[in-house]
């Protein structure tokens, strides 16, 4: 009986949960950032970065971090204290949460022609952090000229667009989108103030957007956007006349043949004899007129027409007599 009491007081001390060492006060410090971006459009620096969701022991966040955004230029090499003195904080009331996300504008006015370093880092209940974000580097550029008086006209081949700047740019950056679309679709680069559309279609309206852009360093300075034009084009550009014309006199018939039409929108040929109209809607490169006599001379001429009704000059004129 004896012997079993060390036993039991083994399995009592095991049944009533001894709960070891005691673990140390949680440290709350949010996880750090590590996504922030920054991009400068017109005169201001524009910010954004994701709130973590956890501390640094994979806690939720239950009070909303203390965030600590900060600008400042720094010189041909990096020291963060020297930064720190030197840089200017963003007040909270200047950022702007929404789903976890946190965008901010920062004037840049003040930065034209220096090298500013951005980056944030979050403070938990007690002001303690885990440091700095990843560290964004820009080069600040004056503010680039937003275009203006955006115009689209139709064109042989496309869309006319032109615009107007205050100053001159390195280039422009073109955006469009169908009328009912949501979302904007780069189309293209241009180094003077006019682009030409050559994806547009004829009878489907379209909107328009462009704005100023020049690379610096590893990042890129945009303009202001431009205001939203809205145009529908039309085809009113005749296709090209057809080529290769040749009359051959048979026993009864004098046989035209020609070069088929390359045009992507062609829709049909016309056929023109003595100057007037003899045959149309034609879909071959090819017509026999059967309504001559033997011993009459008579001029013939073809034009191609598109699916947009416009025609085309008239060919060159061949002449036939039949026999």
């Amino acid at each position: 009986m004896r012997a079993s009491l060390p036993v039991l007081a083994a399995f009592l001390l095991v049944s009533c949960g001894y709960p070891g060492d005691p673990l140390p006060p949680a440290l709350n410090r949010p996880s750090r950032v590590t996504d922030l971006a920054v991009l400068e459009r017109g005169s201001n620096l524009f910010v954004v970065f994701t709130m973590p969701e956890k501390t640094t022991e994979g806690l939720p966040i239950a009070t909303p971090p203390d965030i600590e955004l900060r600008v400042g230029a720094v010189g041909d090499r990096f020291v963060e204290a020297e930064w720190v003195s030197g840089s200017d904080r963003v007040p909270p009331d200047a950022l702007h949460q929404e789903n976890g996300r946190v965008e901010a504008r920062i004037p840049a006015e003040k930065f034209y022609g220096r090298t500013v370093v951005i980056a944030v880092r979050l403070h938990g209940p007690k002001g303690r952090e885990v440091g700095w974000s990843n560290l964004e580097l820009v080069n600040v550029l004056p503010a680039l000229p937003k275009p203006e008086g955006l115009s689209a006209t139709d064109v042989s081949g496309g869309v006319g667009l032109a615009w107007r700047v205050a100053t001159p740019a390195v280039e422009f950056r073109i955006f469009r989108r169908p009328k009912a679309d949501k979302e904007w679709a780069f189309l293209g680069l241009s180094s003077q103030p006019s682009y030409t559309d050559t994806t547009a279609e004829y009878g489907r309206e379209y909107e328009y957007f462009v704005q100023s852009g020049q690379k610096s360093a590893e990042k890129y300075a945009e303009s202001e956007l431009s205001d939203t034009l809205a145009f529908k084009p039309a085809d009113r550009f005749a296709p090209a006349p057809p080529t290769g014309l040749v009359a051959i006199p048979g026993t009864k018939t004098i046989e035209l043949v020609w070069n088929r039409s390359p045009e992507a929108d062609w829709a049909l040929y016309r056929v023109y004899r003595d100057n007037l109209l003899l045959a149309d809607a034609i879909q071959a490169a090819s017509f026999g007129d059967k309504d001559v006599v033997p011993g009459a001379k008579h001029t013939y001429q073809v034009t191609s027409v598109d699916t947009a009704g416009n025609e085309s000059a008239r060919s060159v004129v061949v002449d036939a007599t039949l026999p």
